[in-house]
């Protein structure tokens, strides 16, 4: 799919799927889990 023809709905459902996968290298959290942790924002940007 040429990214020109995505739409802002169909891009923010792709990053939340990317930050919302847990990740080996991270003893298995999700990059929130992570953000949240070092920030200690627990919300949701969106």
């Amino acid at each position: 799919m040429a990214l020109d023809k995505v739409n802002e709905k169909e891009a923010f459902k792709a990053t939340d799927l990317m930050n919302n996968r847990p990740r080996k290298c991270l003893g298995y959290k999700t990059l929130f889990e992570v953000f949240a942790g070092l920030t200690g924002k627990g919300y949701f940007l969106n």
